[in-house]
């Protein structure tokens, strides 16, 4: 008997909840045991739930799960940083295996929750944790072993992706796109962590801790949100027969490395320009594989629960690997001396400094009351040098990249 205890039954919690007792009959085939969820944590046990659940099943006592020797397995499916680590924590040096789909605990303390799994051989799996339903973890992990990873890319936020698709597509202004996302659930009522980059970011933290066997932490990602993108953009980015995606990107650069969330213009013609909605994909680019591109719903009930119980899978048919797979690289980071074309958009001011912009402009894109331009071949760290001697606010300018 496989017993799992379930914390969390919000959208991701019933969808675990759903997809094995629709495929309850298939999982236990496979497994050649039976699997039930023996207990779930929630806040409220008086709140009415559309789901038909067994008796007693339900708890706001995670010492009914923690100390219950029967339940091998926690899967993780709050929404809780702080609450959520101390749950993993606590069941991995229990000796029970983890499964979580939560970003947040994964990034914020990924090498000490390794360490600690595999200290007591246990599983520690995240696979939900980046790009929901797409599987993106499990191949990169294959692959770090036979490959040098030089580069991965990806839309990681499918909020951000159908924001700038609904701009692009219906001319719409950036609020009038936001209430649309929100309204649909794509966009939480407070929406900092997606349009402002944070959850590209954590995304990037793990894939890139991973990928580049180094430990990358979120403060060494260069950050750029699309919150201050306006119809201005939108309109000089078009004229160039383009469009505006949120990427991450981390790659070898030189003898160190560039790990950066930042709006990227990416020509019509381009992969990443057909990625729309709320979809999300992720490249990830090896010297012995070459590219391999990933793509799907990067969130939503069933595919997040799905990528959860592959875990389950791997730790019930102990595939999983229990092995330590960060490396220990010591690279530089190069993140503001990455060279490229840039698109920056400040208000539009006096002369002096659109004469301060002459040395590194290629073209000015577009002027009224903002002032759009093309930069020539610069390193990053000029642009940031200039927002920073003409004083200009964060909320005032809008920066990328030309991939």
């Amino acid at each position: 008997m496989l017993n799992i205890g379930l914390l969390g039954l919000g959208t991701v919690g019933q969808g675990v909840v759903e997809i094995i007792s629709k495929r309850k009959k298939e999982l236990e085939e496979l497994l050649n045991k039976k699997i039930r969820i023996k207990k779930i944590l929630v806040k409220n046990m008086d709140k009415k739930r559309n789901i038909i659940l067994p008796e007693d099943i339900l708890t706001d006592n995670f010492n009914d799960i923690i100390e219950d020797d029967e339940i091998q397995l926690i899967i993780e499916a709050t929404s809780s940083l702080g609450e959520g680590y101390r749950y993993v924590k606590e069941g991995l040096e229990r000796g029970k295996h983890v499964v979580t789909a939560n970003k947040a605990i994964v990034s914020r303390y990924f090498e000490e929750l390794t360490a600690l799994a595999l200290e007591n051989r246990v599983a520690f799996l995240y696979e939900a944790s980046v790009a929901g339903g797409i599987p993106i973890l499990k191949p990169l992990k294959e692959h770090i072993p036979l490959n040098r990873i030089n580069e991965i890319q990806g839309i990681l936020n499918g909020t951000c992706n159908y924001i700038l698709t609904k701009m692009f597509e219906d001319d719409l202004d950036y609020d009038e796109a936001l209430k649309i996302a929100q309204d649909l659930g794509y966009a939480e009522s407070d929406p900092v962590a997606d349009v402002e980059g944070y959850d590209t970011l954590r995304k990037l933290r793990i894939l890139s801790s991973l990928g580049l066997q180094r430990k990358i932490l979120e403060d060494d990602i260069l950050l750029e949100g699309i919150d201050n993108i306006k119809s201005f953009d939108i309109e000089q980015i078009k004229k160039l027969n383009s469009v505006i995606k949120l990427i991450g990107e981390a790659k070898h650069y030189e003898d160190g490395y560039v790990a950066i969330v930042l709006p990227t213009i990416v020509a019509k013609d381009t992969y990443f320009s057909t990625i729309n909605g709320a979809f999300n994909s992720i490249s990830f680019k090896g010297d012995n594989v070459g590219e391999l591109k990933f793509y799907g719903p990067g969130a939503g009930k069933l595919p997040t629960a799905n990528a959860i119980l592959t875990d389950v899978l791997d730790i019930g048919l102990n595939t999983y690997r229990n092995k330590n797979l960060l490396g220990k690289k010591r690279l530089k980071n190069y993140n503001y001396s990455m060279k490229g074309r840039f698109y920056l958009r400040i208000p539009k001011m006096d002369w002096k400094v659109e004469r301060g912009l002459e040395e590194i402009t290629e073209e000015i894109l577009g002027q009224n009351k903002y002032i759009g331009i093309k930069t020539k071949e610069i390193e990053l760290e000029r642009i940031y040098g200039i927002i920073r001697t003409l004083n200009i606010k964060k909320k005032e300018y809008f920066l990328g990249r030309f991939l």
